[in-house]
């Protein structure tokens, strides 16, 4: 059904864009541009509803999908000016602008709240799935599927008794879809489930990446010089305010374990008092009094973490990456949390995929629940989830969430 519904509204989108080009929405008399419009729409649903259709994560998947149709109008202006074929400007523009909205519409408004019928197998994962809010999973009372459904959560790190495993069979062969419960708790949550860990799986993490991380690299060190000439101005006068605000040094330098457990310094604008850390190493706190006015300003918005380009530049950070940590906390996070030291594995960021899910860690437990949004990112290292992190950046850098 969804199928359909996508191709119409690309087709009424190509016919208005057609009359608001032509005065006549009979596109078809222009084969340099029937064929492509055509190939568009039935393309595009095609590749949401079966190529897309396990990317649960809707800003990667929105990304995905504008990608694509960026490209397919990109390969059609190359065609038609490389044929000399009649072409309107006005129409390719017309029509690229409304399938960007029809897909932010559909991507974050409709097609996100449309959701499986589930049923769980009963454990203690599925009612840890049971208790999140965008999860809707009946819990089944003996082996029988009473009702339809779209698919099975079953935790397989459980035993089962006969009776279930001959039931999960029986609907696996049936064609009814298996999920695994800590696959589902990852698509929902964007976590990966510490319980659900062994050795071997996490050593899994790190296969086929060589490349990708090398093409991260030029992508970091691109994008610095490129924003630079922008940044430099707005750095000047951030270090002007933080002079007059409070005494003390611009920068901020503190030593933070980096990619493989090895420490390097980071630098960052100076947002507390000079004394901040006579007594030790400790978080930040809500209303932290330690917090310069300039400071509060920076944090709020993350403006203090501009310096650390320069970590970029050096090779020991990433743009994006799980946030470095002071060498006293690791050392006791390593000894409370397991498989803690994983995330060590890549380089840091000066954002990560914990830091815009789950904003600024304050206590044990909420470590625990961003280094399972690390592990995640370990996992699942990919460009698309890279940029689905920047877009949501720029959202928690504007909002200014999170920060203390």
């Amino acid at each position: 059904m969804y199928f359909v519904v996508d191709i119409s509204v690309l087709a009424a989108i190509y016919a208005l864009a057609a009359y608001l080009t032509w005065n006549s929405i009979r596109l078809w008399r222009i084969p340099e541009l029937a064929i492509p419009a055509a190939s568009i729409a039935v393309a595009l649903p095609y590749i949401k509803t079966t190529v897309l259709r396990g990317e649960t994560d809707p800003v990667r998947r929105l990304a995905k999908l504008q990608f694509g149709v960026m490209a397919a109008y990109s390969l059609l202006a190359v065609y038609l000016v490389l044929s000399r074929a009649y072409y309107s400007r006005f129409f390719l523009l017309v029509s690229l602008a409304m399938i960007t909205v029809w897909l932010i519409v559909d991507t974050l408004f409709i097609s996100h709240n449309l959701r499986p019928v589930l049923v769980g197998v009963p454990s203690a994962m599925v009612d840890r799935l049971r208790q999140l809010p965008n999860a809707s999973i009946a819990v089944l009372s003996r082996p029988e599927l009473v009702h339809k459904a779209d698919g099975i959560v079953v935790d397989l790190h459980e035993k089962m008794s006969p009776e279930w495993q001959a039931f999960i069979a029986k609907c696996a062969a049936s064609g009814v879809q298996v999920y695994h419960a800590a696959a589902v708790f990852e698509a929902l949550t964007g976590r990966v489930p510490l319980s659900h860990l062994s050795e071997g799986l996490v050593n899994g993490f790190f296969s086929n990446r060589t490349m990708y991380l090398r093409v991260k690299r030029l992508l970091d060190v691109l994008a610095v010089i490129l924003f630079i000439p922008l940044l430099l101005p707005l750095a000047a006068f951030l270090g002007i305010l933080i002079k007059l605000d409070s005494p003390g040094p611009v920068l901020y330098w503190q030593t933070r374990i980096g990619q493989g457990g090895v420490p390097f310094r980071i630098v960052k604008f100076r947002s507390m008092r000079v004394d901040a850390e006579a007594n030790g190493a400790q978080q930040a706190a809500d209303n932290d009094p330690r917090v310069t006015r300039v400071g509060r300003i920076m944090r709020r918005f993350r403006l203090d973490e501009l310096p650390q380009f320069w970590n970029v530049l050096r090779g020991e950070m990433s743009l994006i990456g799980p946030r470095p940590e002071q060498a006293q906390f690791v050392t006791e996070y390593e000894r409370e949390i397991p498989y803690y030291s994983w995330r060590h594995h890549v380089k840091p960021g000066i954002s990560g995929w914990a830091q815009v899910q789950d904003g600024y860690a304050a206590s044990l437990d909420d470590t625990l629940r961003k280094v399972e949004y690390d592990l995640y990112y370990v996992k699942h290292l990919s460009f698309w989830l890279d940029l689905s992190i920047i877009i949501r950046t720029i959202g928690t850098v504007l909002s200014g969430n999170g920060a203390r």
